[in-house]
């Protein structure tokens, strides 16, 4: 199965509903080997946290700057590519929570939505070029066409 959508969200309107609304779709045309629901839903709450993180720190919170998500399920990869103009912020190289147990919930204000990403997710990139911010996330599975 090869589906791919694309959202650029500008301007007063529910960028976190519509991220969330178009990932849930896609998503329910894949098949996880391992507890589906809860690995559907995992992925669409780290995804609802790198738009949080971009719209509340990258652009304090202004409606006016761009936020463009890609979405691209293909074979056995589902991969959500996220770019905004931001200022140069490398999620990768956030240190993170700093506990003895990589599970444990962070304590600290902040850092939980990278924390969740990199947790839930198979693979986190990032890139800046152009003054856009290139954030690809990707998570592996066994796709189905739906019939």
């Amino acid at each position: 199965m090869f589906a791919q959508v694309a959202l650029k969200l500008i301007g007063p309107v529910d960028h976190l509903r519509l991220v969330w609304q178009t990932g849930e779709t896609l998503l329910n045309g894949v098949q996880f080997d391992e507890d589906p629901e809860g690995t559907r839903y995992n992925v669409l709450v780290a995804l609802q946290e790198v738009v949080t993180n971009v719209l509340r720190h990258g652009y304090q919170l202004d409606a006016a700057s761009p936020v463009e998500v890609a979405f691209e399920l293909q074979g056995d990869s589902f991969r959500v590519t996220l770019r905004d103009r931001g200022p140069a912020f490398d999620p990768l190289q956030h240190a993170g929570p700093s506990h003895a147990d990589p599970e444990a919930m962070p304590t600290e204000v902040g850092g939980f939505g990278i924390h969740i990403v990199r947790q839930v997710m198979d693979r986190v990139e990032y890139s800046r070029a152009d003054g856009w911010n290139t954030l690809q996330l990707t998570k592996y599975a066994r796709v189905v066409a739906n019939t």
